[in-house]
């Protein structure tokens, strides 16, 4: 159901492969469901068992991890919350040379390249500053109302 939501999200409808493994009910029901959702119960339900918060070793490789989204957000490209989705988590931040860190300025992400931009946009919420989760919440939210 995860990655179903996550098509939702990010695209407004499922993959092909989802399709197979959801009737046109179960659909209707997670559209339904993440519609009328408050943003933060949604966070928490995606967000669920695929993230760690990660601290770089300076400044110049955390800005190697600005979250893409954070232009379409009107956010600043400098400081706040980096993102990094990659499939096999772990090991992209091992590669980025990211030590775990429960006060961490980055969020590490196991998921789809597909689903970048609302896996982004949820971790921002989440995680980030005050503004940063006013801006992903803004942008969840209009998601949400399109579907």
């Amino acid at each position: 159901m995860q990655k179903a939501a996550l098509d939702l999200l990010a695209t407004g409808k499922t993959s092909d492969l989802t399709n197979t493994a959801l009737s046109s009910t179960e659909r209707s029901r997670l559209k339904q469901r993440i519609r009328t959702v408050d943003v933060g119960t949604l966070a928490g339900q995606i967000l669920r068992g695929r993230v760690s918060l990660r601290r770089a070793v300076s400044d110049e490789a955390k800005s190697r991890f600005v979250a893409g989204l954070a232009g379409e957000l009107g956010l600043s490209v400098g400081g706040g919350l980096g993102v990094l989705v990659a499939q096999d988590a772990s090991r992209a931040a091992r590669r980025g040379r990211l030590g775990l860190d429960d006060a961490g300025d980055i969020a590490v992400i196991e998921g789809d390249e597909a689903h970048r931009k609302a896996l982004e946009a949820l971790a921002l919420y989440t995680y980030g500053d005050a503004r940063e989760s006013s801006a992903a919440s803004q942008w969840l939210s209009a998601v949400q109302a399109a579907l």
